[in-house]
């Protein structure tokens, strides 16, 4: 969020709107590669779609063609993009693997999200079962 901040204060609506193509473009193949390793490794698991696997390989095959293009016409954007993706990195870290956090690192973490909640009004149910239809 503070790497696109900066972007948008520096750069033009233009360059942004690149960056996050290419980031969208990496992601949902990632997506889609997730989806087709799921297929082959647990392939009986509950699926309430399940697609012939033939559109998933075809739109991999169109993804690497805009991924590589991308890459040949705009390698700086691309490089900036994935950038923008790694520095979701240390927040991971920080945020999810790191499990036995200092109670100040917790409580800072509880109050940035009850800020963040409050700032986009979203509140996520506390406590109780959840919900199921």
């Amino acid at each position: 969020c503070l790497a696109t901040l900066i972007i948008m204060l520096v750069g033009d609506t233009y360059t942004l709107i690149n960056y996050v193509s290419f980031i969208n473009y990496l992601c949902y193949g990632v997506t889609i590669m997730g989806l087709i390793v799921l297929r082959w490794k647990k392939p009986k698991i509950f699926r309430p779609i399940k697609v012939n696997l033939l559109i998933p390989i075809t739109y991999l095959a169109f993804w690497a063609f805009l991924l590589i293009f991308s890459l040949y016409s705009e390698p700086i954007v691309c490089g900036v993009g994935l950038i923008i993706i790694l520095t979701g990195v240390p927040v991971f870290f920080l945020g999810v693997y790191w499990r036995n956090k200092p109670k100040c690192v917790n409580r800072l973490i509880e109050s940035m999200t009850c800020w963040g909640q409050k700032l986009c009004f979203v509140v996520y149910p506390q406590g109780g079962v959840a919900e199921e239809e």
